[in-house]
């Protein structure tokens, strides 16, 4: 049986989630029945993660770089096309690819969205509308809240695949890790994982941490990431004096989990959050706003706290409960890691998306 030519687009420049996404897949696909062609932004961080990966042929071109539509782009990935010749072209945020891919006369395309968009009204919803007719494409949704964020743009729904994402289940416990990242081995480790960008919502988490500060003593927060923002957050930090570690990027993320308490999400928006899922993965608690895509891993009172959106006095009110409760932590950890294995294995996860390339070809 020949095998499945798919060529996978990527805008992302830093490791986020779309780009762990597209590394699982690459990992975890059955190399047997898929060849893989990955195209990634000049100097994107996921070249040295992704070429890591055994029969994965990548290649890096301008005109992606964190932009969905370029005109250079375009052309960059259509002659990658034609050069390869994919049987599928799977984009992720990238207009561009799709566009190419109609150009270059492959009708077997299709997308993942990794996020929510503002909801569309009026000429913009139309154009949304006609934008979808002249670009026909399947598309993946990572979450309920994401499959009910394209139907409201106008998507059809039998072009839609509601694929959660998956994490892997770890088997190793490491030691001595509180020494190797300087951590007081009685302190309370509360740690916030994602790029600093605006949209991940650190500077909730800070005044969350003002508040904390003033009932609560002994514990840490972690912000685990690089992004735009960090300057702005490093010097809000500094200036309430705020017990803030930044760590940056962290390829041994496993180890960061290992190490918290207590994991916390403060986006302002989230399709399906990683960070939960591998917060509870590693038998961890949660505590995170009540928000679209957060709340269908998140069960309040059972596995995490959920907190009304930006509502840092109570947000500060369940994480001290859970400070001074280790058998609560352990508990919702545990319940946690059960639903991440019947939910979100990456596993499950890729034989969705391997089903779904199946049915295209």
């Amino acid at each position: 049986m020949n095998k499945i030519k798919v060529m996978h687009v990527i805008t992302d420049s830093n490791f986020g989630g779309a780009g762990k996404y597209l590394y699982q897949i690459c990992k975890y696909i059955d190399k047997d029945k898929f060849e893989l062609i990955v195209v990634l932004p000049e100097g994107s961080v996921l070249y040295n993660t992704v070429s890591a990966i055994p029969d994965v042929e990548i290649a890096q071109i301008d005109g992606i770089d964190t932009k969905s539509f370029d005109l250079k782009g375009v052309k960059e990935v259509y002659k990658l096309i034609k050069k390869y010749r994919p049987d599928i072209i799977h984009s992720h945020a990238c207009l561009s690819a799709r566009i190419a891919g109609l150009m270059a006369g492959n009708k077997k395309i299709i997308y993942t969205r990794h996020c929510l968009l503002p909801k569309m009204n009026g000429i913009k919803k139309s154009a949304k509308i006609l934008l979808s007719r002249i670009l026909p494409s399947k598309i993946i949704a990572i979450s309920k809240a994401v499959e009910d964020n394209l139907l409201e743009e106008g998507e059809k729904k039998e072009n839609i695949f509601l694929v959660y994402n998956g994490v892997e289940l770890p088997d190793v416990k490491h030691e001595n890790l509180r020494e190797k990242y300087m951590l007081d081995k009685d302190e309370i480790i509360i740690s916030l994982i994602g790029r600093l960008e605006k949209v991940k919502g650190q500077e909730n988490m800070l005044k969350i941490g003002e508040i904390l500060a003033k009932t609560e003593r002994g514990f840490m927060i972690l912000l685990v990431g690089e992004g735009s923002e960090r300057h702005n957050l490093e010097s809000y930090a500094r200036d309430k004096n705020l017990n803030v570690r930044f760590l940056g990027h962290i390829n041994e993320i496993d180890e960061i989990y290992d190490i918290s308490d207590i994991v916390v999400n403060t986006s302002n928006s989230e399709a399906l959050s990683y960070t939960v899922i591998e917060a509870f993965a590693h038998k961890k608690p949660v505590v995170a706003f009540n928000i679209d895509g957060i709340k269908e891993v998140v069960t309040d009172g059972e596995d995490g706290y959920l907190v009304d959106f930006l509502d840092y006095e109570e947000f500060a009110a369940k994480l001290s409960t859970l400070m001074k409760n280790e058998d609560l932590r352990k508990e919702f950890g545990q319940r946690g890691y059960e639903k991440v294995k019947t939910r979100f294995t990456v596993e499950e996860m890729v034989r969705n998306i391997e089903n779904i390339y199946g049915g295209m070809r």
